[in-house]
């Protein structure tokens, strides 16, 4: 049993240590950042050299800003999230759940409405798909039930409805990243399958944005780290920095309500994207915190549907009193509870009994259950 007294003394005495350092490293940050911005070729020197970790790509002054606009009546905004149970080896037959759900917002001038969506998946694994039954294997599935399921709902709201801006807001990045999957034949089909459904939303020129709050992404702080050696020539600066993220940097130049200027991501798996869809992204103060917006090339180069996007991301946040409630109720819908948990164990068994199946549980699950005290 974790003893709490002597956890917050080992936490007070680490959080004095880590304050102090990340004050500082802040302080220098700033400094490098105020003489950074004064070089008008900084991101051409950037790009002329490859760096061991990433840096973007982006037009203009680096600090440019822009205040985001307030957002026009009617709208609808579409988000979609999953959830997952994973196979456990000590529960019954290989098998585990994804549950897929959703949400589609729509704010008229007259009234709004609410439409709810949750739709639950069982996947059974063979002894021969034992690599489809870990964790990676599984998130990297669920991944692709929401994009699916995202891309199927927008097609159908754009074909019945023409009035009014309409948005699909994806929770977390839409650059590909879950590369954890064993065989290189499973990560090429997740990967062009996710292009697939990419290519889809552009094709019916279907807005979409991925919301990533608290981003812990380091492009600029890299770039700070990049500017702080001479663009290279001083190799011992290429290590410092390394407790602050992007969020830090931004913070000195954006207000709440406003949006950075449009960076490219230079992530080497955007490398494999069709430059249509290559991902780029920009920073977003929402009042409460700031947070990174991705969308893909074809939204980037019109600066309507950029708006378009930062003004119903913003209002989102608004109503949802700093995190887009769009986003929350998707996870509402989404989300596997505990209970839901052992109701999915019993229903399989029941289904693998009622089959003259045998459902076998191990005693270590079934001592976890007790749970003696």
């Amino acid at each position: 049993m974790l003893d709490h007294q002597k956890l917050v003394e080992q936490l007070d005495k680490v959080s004095k240590d880590l304050s102090v350092h990340f004050a500082r490293e802040r302080d220098v940050a700033q400094k490098i950042w105020n003489v950074a911005i004064q070089d008008i070729d900084l991101c051409k020197k950037i790009q002329e050299r490859k760096w061991p970790f990433l840096v973007p790509y982006w037009n203009g002054s680096i600090d440019f800003v822009k205040d985001i606009g307030s957002v026009s009546l009617p709208y609808a905004v579409l988000a979609v999230d999953g959830s997952q149970i994973y196979y456990d080896k000590h529960q019954g037959p290989a098998c585990y759940l994804i549950n897929v759900g959703s949400v589609l917002l729509r704010y008229g001038i007259e009234k709004s409405s609410v439409a709810f969506v949750s739709q639950p998946e069982v996947i059974v694994s063979t002894q021969e798909q034992s690599g489809a039954q870990g964790p990676d294997f599984i998130n990297q599935q669920r991944e692709a039930f929401e994009l699916k399921e995202a891309v199927a709902q927008s097609i159908q709201y754009k074909k019945k409805h023409h009035e009014g801006t309409f948005v699909c807001l994806f929770d977390g990045t839409l650059i590909f990243s879950a590369m954890q999957v064993t065989h290189s034949e499973e990560k090429q089909h997740f990967i062009f399958t996710y292009f697939a459904e990419l290519e889809k939303l552009y094709q019916e020129k279907i807005v979409h944005a991925g919301y990533i709050s608290f981003p812990k992404s380091k492009e600029l702080v890299n770039v700070l780290r990049v500017f702080a050696s001479g663009y290279g020539e001083k190799n011992e600066d290429m290590v410092f920095l390394s407790d602050l993220c992007d969020m830090d940097i931004v913070a000195y130049f954006l207000q709440p309500g406003q949006r950075s200027t449009i960076f490219q991501s230079k992530a080497p798996i955007s490398y494999m994207y069709p430059k249509h869809l290559k991902p780029y992204f920009c920073y977003m103060h929402v009042g409460f915190e700031i947070v990174r917006l991705e969308f893909p090339y074809w939204i980037a180069i019109d600066q309507d549907l950029v708006d378009n996007i930062c003004n119903i991301a913003l209002d989102q946040a608004k109503k949802g009193s700093g995190y887009p409630v769009c986003l929350f109720e998707a996870h509402e819908q989404a989300v596997v509870k505990s209970m839901d948990r052992e109701f999915f164990y019993l229903m399989v068994q029941k289904m693998t009994q009622r089959q003259n199946g045998s459902y076998k549980v191990s005693y270590k699950s079934m001592k976890k259950a007790q749970a003696p005290v």
